[in-house]
């Protein structure tokens, strides 16, 4: 499996690649120019994810009479888990207006939430309030931009993270970003000292990267307006300070930036990390949601400006401003990805609205195909491109494409210098047509490349009327 060396950036952002990426015989996806030595014809697509309409989630008790609002999924073996803050409207502004709160599903459609007794409100502990406030006397406070993750190499005690906003004694400004620790999800403690000394807002990602060995930590800096920031650490309970690793350019809408990282890195594929930053629009007052993509979670790229989940209609519960939850469900062939909605934009977040009927946030389901996010693309014209040399461990090769009626998909083998292989041309290549994830590729009906293996060829691919999301030398 290739693994990009850190002082150096895909090709789609100007550095070339090196001389051979050994892809061994892992999914590799097309995200980017990383693996374009030419091409002619060809367009990066980001692929909108599709909105379902539903209501995952969305106030329904006491606690929550003002808003849900941040949020983290983790599919955690036959359990869909989410972890959320909301508002209450008797606490509203105070230090004491936040609940963190928990609910799960089975089916990642319907969720739950459970009666846990483990914190009281209005008198009755069959509430789903995990707490109110967390921390020692002097540093205690509510959690504000949670995001949870399972850390499957730490001691039991520790298996469940968290990150999120905080306050504490002896720092000015005394938010900072705080860490939480929890054996099952449900009975948290506080680190006692903030994880990254800087100021904290909006939600933070954290991860363990096993590519660097480190946990990673994701969250806002300042750059062109709102930026994101990575620091990474061997140590959950001490980061260095964020470095910008994104912002807004020209390419974006005028004042505008990004709102928050929403990072992570994708389990599916090789060297693929994914963000989907919420755009905050300043003239508008609207925040959609982006995807950005890189191959070692320090440089990144923007495949396409266009959203990956827009605004809903004017009367859509997700009119105004978006945020992608933390997280990501694989369903069969299937990924759900979850983002809160509201009729409200970035201004008009206060109570005032958020007490009308439709003025609270509400959760809501997005749907991809398995690694659909972008796809090399050509349209009825054609178009082609050849990768850099590949060197491989598998049997034979596999793609996720869409064709669409009267397209095709070709692939033709190539030595080194661009010789085509005989019987593996283009010409040799039984066309490819209809909608698979993993479709394999034959030449006069023969899929075997094994003895092509661990030496550098080329790929000639051809589209026409097509999207290709992926390449796989499988076994």
């Amino acid at each position: 499996m290739w693994l990009l060396p850190s002082a150096m950036l895909v090709c789609a952002q100007g550095v070339a690649a090196p001389a051979t990426i050994d892809v061994g015989d892992a999914k590799q996806l097309l995200m980017d120019g990383l693996f374009f030595g030419k091409q002619a014809g060809i367009a990066l697509r980001v692929h909108p994810a599709l909105k379902t309409g539903e209501h995952s989630l969305e106030r329904d008790r006491p606690w929550e009479s003002a808003t849900p609002n941040w949020f983290s999924v983790v599919q955690d073996g036959p359990v869909c888990r989410t972890w959320y803050e909301c508002y209450d409207i008797e606490g509203w502004p105070t230090a004491d207006d936040t609940s963190f709160c928990y609910a799960e599903s089975a089916d990642g459609m319907r969720w739950d939430k459970p009666e846990l007794g483990l914190f009281a409100y209005g008198g009755t502990n069959a509430t789903n309030i995990l707490f109110r406030q967390i921390g020692a006397d002097g540093s205690r406070s509510r959690v504000h931009g949670a995001q949870v993750f399972v850390d499957t190499l730490a001691p039991p005690e520790q298996r469940y993270k968290a990150v999120s906003q905080g306050i504490f004694e002896g720092f000015t400004p005394p938010h900072r970003v705080a860490g939480m620790v929890s054996p099952d999800g449900l009975h948290w403690t506080r680190l006692p000292k903030p994880i990254c000394d800087i100021p904290a807002d909006s939600q933070y990602s954290a991860f363990w990267d096993s590519a660097v060995s480190k946990y990673v930590l994701y969250g806002r800096v300042g750059g062109r307006g709102r930026a994101i920031g990575r620091s990474e650490s061997s140590d959950f309970s001490s980061f260095p300070p964020l470095t910008l690793v994104m912002q807004t350019d020209d390419q974006d809408p005028a004042d505008s930036d990004l709102y928050n990282p929403a990072a992570l890195r994708y389990p599916y594929a090789a060297n693929v990390y994914l963000a989907f930053p919420s755009l905050y629009q300043h003239r508008s007052d609207t925040l959609d949601i982006r995807l950005a993509v890189s191959r070692d979670g320090v440089h990144w790229s923007f495949p396409e400006r266009a959203p990956f989940i827009p605004l809903g209609a004017p009367d859509g519960f997700d009119a105004g401003s978006l945020y992608l939850g933390q997280g990501l469900i694989r369903q069969g062939d299937e990924l759900w990805q979850y983002y809160g909605g509201s009729v409200l934009k970035h201004e008009e977040g206060e109570l005032e609205n958020l007490v009308k009927p439709d003025g609270g946030r509400t959760f809501s389901r997005a749907v991809s195909r398995l690694d659909g996010f972008v796809s090399a693309d050509a349209g009825a014209e054609g178009g082609s491109f050849t990768t850099v040399p590949l060197s491989f461990t598998g049997t034979h090769l596999e793609l996720n494409l869409q064709v669409r009626a009267g397209g095709e998909v070709r692939v033709g083998l190539l030595e080194a210098d661009g010789t085509p292989v005989a019987g593996h041309s283009i010409a040799d290549c039984d066309p490819l047509t209809g909608d698979h994830i993993a479709a394999t590729v034959t030449w006069g009906g023969k899929a075997g490349l094994s003895a092509f293996a661990n030496r550098p060829v080329r790929l000639e691919v051809r589209i026409r009327d097509a999207s290709l999301y992926a390449f796989q030398f499988a076994r």
